[in-house]
């Protein structure tokens, strides 16, 4: 008797019978189709995938077309699953009429609709410029203006939906901040100025009880636009762009590109006002912009030359104090300290006689007193340690950045030159090395230009350089692995205290079953690729409605105004929180509108002013206010920021240490290194590790199981002491979610606050202000000095170890900077995820062939069957089995 196995799989197959279901379908059994589109996909993510390629979208949008609103509803539920998987935003980058239909739905499924296109938008810049592609599209064959859908829905013409206008206005917002210049910025203001998009944000302004968020988006559409046109200087939205788009230049539209720098509104509003100096405010604003330009390189080279002299003269600076006894001089800052002796050294011993360098002398401004004791604090030894993080094995060797040119010519164990070559006019003389000038030219002879200063010159084969033979000999053609090789050169990092030797030098080698290796990745032919209310009552009311709506909003969160002067004068954490100290900040009142408050008060004593008035009026009251509140912003920030540098900092240690201890990751690498070797027919020592994302896409020949599942089946088989790897490397893990470009940006602004906060302090300690209160400020800043400084050195040191680390892994020198570590810590996250999945999968098959195994001892025998019985047992399973047979 024949037994079949039948294995129900949900093949590409299976899509295209779907969707011809989905065409052919009407009435409940086309609502069940669409109902149950995105269960299928919950259930299986690679589904996805195919799911694009049968053209999926394509009837998903034709049957949506015809479709009343209720279908059109699951097919969005399907969609947003779809969108939900890289595979399923990536088929609708590609598939534009998914976005224009998207666009064209409107009444009931228009909010689940923007919903949709806002989370396509955000997914990445480039599709702002696809959404706009994609309205010019629709707009232009129905004949009306552009975005007029999302005009519509802003005039409110099919009525209130106060959370329909959110959404609307935050698409404006999101895709004008994916445009990256100019042109394709102002053609879509300019479309929504002509619509009339001005007004509507005045009238829902102006409306009693518009809604926070969209009085909020309508704020960054304003302000974005002025700081486009530069005419607004004020703080931008934090989701704004910090700088001006860049204009289009090149080609026929470099005229447009440059002289195309405001939008429709503001040459309006200049054409009423001052059309006889147009042309006069336009040179203007280029020679302004020309010279701003100018100016900000000028500086960025001035601030440098400033940084080489500090270290310069820090270098000289006393280093044998103790970092507190240094640090006690902060406190003469908060008494009028005069100028330090460095300074007035300097002055008695500067010549009077020398104009030129008098001249160049003032044209730098003067240090600040925070700045000189900054530089004593930065003399100071200090032990490496913030809070309960230990850096202290980071030595001063980790100063050094093994990849300095210098030192690696300084150091005697560089590889020596290449021989010269032999006396035939043929050859080409060799490379220059580290920035040596070429050889010259051979007389009568025309010799090519030397390669550029540190392009690596490929070299041949190693086989053909050693003349070795290849470790394995091979009957058939198998697959190749495009790793990048590392090349068995002398081991550049020996005189290294933190790697010895390279990794790829202690790896063990592996024995592996070449001819199952061989018929699994036979090379085969190829296949085809698959607002505020306003009252009513007698007030002053000076301010205009904006910043009045803007204060009477912030009120709204705040404590009452005498319990907010109180707090700010004695830094109470209590009565006061960060994100009132920040609304604070931007509420603080300008000269002008002070004196334009005084002065109305005066003129009507007996009205009552504003509630935004009296609290502006408050403010201005209190003593040196924008220094308080930057202070007491710093002292709150500080441990968070200090936090978000030092964890990530201590996990890039960490991780390294795991690495480079980790057996199971040596034994992984050994494996791969045997297998490549074999199917690539050569000698290759190692290879780089960005291969690692590589290797769970290639698959065998035979069974289609990936290099990974091969690999983790002989390392499981090999060593049973090896471990699931993703486990033992959390620390890399967690790097994955680090932007070290932002860390270090951070560093810096943290010592930029640190020292402001010093002049804020003295100049908040010239007023009345508590002795107790000002010694806790002066010891806070001291010990954040002492800590900015310790982070700042451990983020020297870990770099330049990290460096080292990556030449100790087998990259090449001239690569290594270009390394990311959120990118190294990404992939070796991933494989070591992909890893841990594919090792208990192999070993759920060895655990379930085993039992299998087990199992087969007994199956189809009966209990009298069973061998390896005593007599008396034997006769116990004869009397159990009759006994059996009789209940039977």
């Amino acid at each position: 008797m024949q037994k079949y196995t039948i294995c129900l799989t949900v093949t590409p197959l299976f899509f295209y019978v779907y969707t011809e279901k989905l065409y052919n379908s009407t009435g409940r059994e086309l609502r069940r189709a669409l109902f149950s589109l995105k269960q299928i996909f919950q259930d299986d993510k690679d589904l996805v995938h195919e799911f694009v390629v049968a053209e999926g979208l394509t009837c998903l949008i034709k049957v949506g077309a015809e479709a009343d609103q209720n279908y059109q509803n699951y097919i969005l539920r399907a969609l947003g699953q779809i969108m939900l998987y890289v595979d399923g935003m990536n088929g609708l980058i590609s598939h534009s009429e998914t976005v224009q239909w998207l666009y064209t739905l409107f009444r009931l499924v228009v909010k689940t609709a923007l919903k949709l296109l806002l989370v396509f938008v955000e997914y990445t810049e480039s599709n702002a410029a696809l959404l706009i592609k994609a309205v010019n599209a629709v707009d232009t064959k129905r004949g009306t203006k552009l975005w007029s859908n999302v005009m519509e829905i802003l005039d409110e013409k099919d009525g209130v939906d106060t959370e329909l206008l959110v959404y609307a206005m935050t698409l404006v917002n999101k895709t004008l901040a994916g445009l990256p210049d100019q042109d394709s910025y102002y053609d879509m203001v300019d479309c929504l100025e002509e619509q009339g998009v001005e007004a509507m944000a005045q009238r829902h302004l102006s409306r009693k009880g518009t809604d926070l968020d969209l009085v909020e988006q309508i704020n960054i559409y304003e302000a974005t636009l002025r700081h486009e046109d530069g005419d607004d200087e004020a703080q931008l939205p934090p989701s704004g762009r910090k700088d001006r788009r860049r204009a289009s230049v090149g080609g026929t539209n470099e005229r447009r590109g440059l002289e195309r720098r405001r939008s429709r509104r503001h040459s309006l509003q200049n054409n009423r006002g001052h059309a006889s100096s147009e042309k006069e405010t336009g040179a203007s604003d280029s020679a302004v912009a020309c010279l701003a330009s100018r100016i900000s390189t000028l500086e960025a080279h001035r601030q440098t030359r400033e940084e080489n002299v500090k270290k310069m003269e820090v270098g000289h600076l006393d280093n044998q104090g103790s970092v507190r006894a240094v640090a006690e001089k902060f406190g003469d800052l908060v008494k009028g300290l005069t100028c330090p002796p460095e300074v007035e050294a300097s002055k008695e011993q500067q010549p009077q006689t020398d104009k030129s360098s008098t001249a160049a002398s003032s044209a730098l401004p003067p240090k600040k007193e925070s700045d000189y004791i900054w530089d004593q604090l930065m003399a100071a030894p200090r032990a490496l340690r913030i809070k309960e993080m230990d850096f202290t094995d980071l030595r001063d060797e980790d100063d050094i950045d093994i990849l300095d040119m210098d030192s690696m010519m300084r150091s005697s164990d560089l590889i020596p030159p290449p021989p010269p070559p032999p006396c035939n006019a043929a050859l080409p003389p060799p490379p220059p090395l580290f920035g040596c000038p070429p050889p010259p030219p051979m007389l009568g002879k025309m010799m090519p230009p030397p390669p550029p200063f540190m392009v690596p010159i490929p070299p041949p084969s190693p086989q053909l350089c050693r003349g070795e033979a290849p470790l394995f000999q091979k009957k058939k053609k198998t697959i190749r692995l495009f790793w990048n090789e590392v090349r068995p050169v002398e081991w550049q990092c020996k005189s290294h205290k933190f790697c010895k030797e390279s990794l790829w030098s202690k790896l063990e080698p592996i024995k592996l079953d070449t001819s199952k290796l061989e018929q699994l990745f036979e090379s085969k032919s190829k296949e085809l690729p698959k607002a505020a209310v306003d009252g009513k009552r007698q007030e002053i009311i000076v301010l205009d409605s904006k910043r009045s709506n803007a204060i009477n909003i912030g009120l709204t969160v705040l404590p009452p105004p005498r319990t907010i002067k109180t707090a700010i004068l004695n830094f109470d954490e209590y009565a006061l929180n960060k994100e009132g100290i920040e609304k604070i900040l931007t509420m603080i009142p300008t000269e002008e509108e002070k004196q334009r408050i005084q002065e109305a008060q005066l003129v009507n004593p007996d009205i009552p002013l504003g509630s935004a008035e009296q609290f502006l009026l408050t403010l201005s009251s209190i003593t040196e206010l924008s220094a308080r509140l930057q202070l007491w912003a710093f002292k709150m920030d500080y441990e968070l920021i200090e936090k978000e540098v030092a964890e990530p900092l201590q996990d890039l240690k960490e991780g390294m240490d795991q690495l480079e201890k980790n057996k199971t990751l040596r034994y992984i690498l050994a494996t791969l290194l045997t297998i490549g070797n074999f199917l690539n027919c050569s000698n290759a020592k190692g290879f780089e590790l960005n291969y690692l994302e590589k290797v769970p896409e290639v698959k065998d020949t035979v069974h289609k199981q990936s290099l990974l599942h091969h690999a983790c089946s002989i390392v499981v088989e090999k060593f049973p002491d090896s471990t699931d790897l993703y486990s033992e490397i959390g620390a890399i893990t967690r790097l994955t979610k680090v932007d070290f470009d932002q860390l270090h940006d951070n560093l810096a602004q943290m010592e930029r606050r640190c020292k402001a906060s010093w002049d804020h302090l003295k100049v908040i300690a010239k007023h009345e202000m508590k002795p107790a209160l000002k010694q806790k400020m002066s010891d806070f800043l001291k010990d954040c000095a002492e800590r900015i400084i310790i982070l700042k050195i451990v983020h020297r040191r870990i770099i330049n170890r990290f460096h080292a680390f990556l030449l100790f892994l087998g990259h090449p020198v001239y690569a290594v900077r270009e390394v990311s570590i959120h990118r190294f810590s990404k992939i070796l996250s991933e494989f070591a995820l992909e890893y841990r999945t594919t090792r208990e999968r192999v070993l759920q098959q060895k655990q379930k062939r085993a039992n299998h195994r087990e199992r087969n001892k007994t199956r189809g025998k009966m209990i009298t069957d069973v061998s390896g019985l005593h007599h008396d047992q034997h006769s116990n399973v004869h009397f159990l089995y009759f006994l059996i047979l009789d209940f039977v």
